[in-house]
């Protein structure tokens, strides 16, 4: 049956569900993309496909989590990962307020010249913010997301 599995990568995250509780602990996902050349990134992973997801806790039995209850999932995710059309994509620095969680970082918008305002990214359809703090990615959950607060650079 070894020659059905997906391969996969395994990442260390830190999960935070909507109702509070934390977990740290490993996620699984498929090496390859199926919409451009090299590894699935995660924030692809977690926008798209399947609402379940396994998920490996430090020192726990694995079990599922559901993305719609994810408030925040944090990987480390060094710039060097990502692609180099995206990585000189414009970015905006940001505060955001999800239920109890105060972020900051850079929102990568990979966009339309036409279309690089935060609230034009912050309108597109996928469920999960991509949020950059050097080398951690945060992706929030928009639904829950109550204020971004673009701060101004100087």
């Amino acid at each position: 049956m070894n020659e059905l599995r997906v391969p996969t990568v395994e990442r260390s995250v830190e999960v935070e569900c909507a109702d509070g509780r934390r977990f740290g602990g490993r996620i699984f996902i498929p090496v390859a993309s199926p919409v451009h050349e090299g590894p699935t990134r995660t924030e692809e992973w977690m926008n798209d496909g399947p609402s379940f997801f396994a998920f490996v806790p430090e020192g726990g039995s694995p079990f599922l989590l559901n993305k719609r209850e994810v408030l925040v999932l944090s990987v480390e995710e060094p710039p060097a990962d990502r692609p180099e059309e995206i990585a000189e994509s414009p970015t905006r620095r940001v505060r955001v307020e999800a239920e109890s969680r105060r972020l900051e970082g850079r929102l990568l918008l990979d966009m339309p010249e036409h279309r690089l305002r935060v609230l034009d990214y912050l309108n597109r359809g996928e469920p999960f913010l991509a949020l950059r703090e050097d080398s951690i990615l945060h992706l929030i959950q928009k639904e829950r997301i109550t204020r971004v607060i673009e701060v101004r650079e100087e």
